[in-house]
């Protein structure tokens, strides 16, 4: 690509951003997924457990705050834990591997969208 061509920082942070929120909702309709389809049956507390924490920053990432990025990292780290572990329980199954892989994904989009969204800010 050219310099003419490449694209703006904010048109790579906007892009992020979309990619970022699409796994973010994902994992959320796993969380719902996995709470639906329990044995024991839907669960409110534990649907709770899962995703308020993942909801507690949708606000900072909607008015495009980086340090909310940065935190979501920290966050998807526990939940990072609990899908390895989950993985190689005995009673693994494929939403496992979703889960991993899901919030590896997280993980890297917040990542750039954190670097993005700080180099866009003091751009402008």
């Amino acid at each position: 690509m050219t310099d003419a061509t490449a694209p703006t920082m904010r048109q790579k942070y906007m892009r992020i951003k979309t990619v970022f929120l699409m796994g973010y909702a994902a994992l959320l309709a796993l969380f719902i997924f996995w709470n639906i389809s329990r044995p024991s049956g839907f669960n409110i507390t534990i649907l709770l457990i899962q995703c308020v924490p993942l909801l507690a920053f949708l606000p900072g990432i909607l008015q495009n705050h980086y340090r909310t990025y940065s935190w979501v990292c920290f966050i998807i780290l526990f939940y990072f834990v609990k899908a390895v572990e989950g993985a190689f329980a005995s009673t693994a199954n494929f939403t496992d591997g979703i889960f991993i892989g899901l919030t590896v994904y997280l993980f890297v989009c917040a990542m750039m969208a954190s670097r993005w969204a700080q180099r866009m800010l003091y751009q402008d």
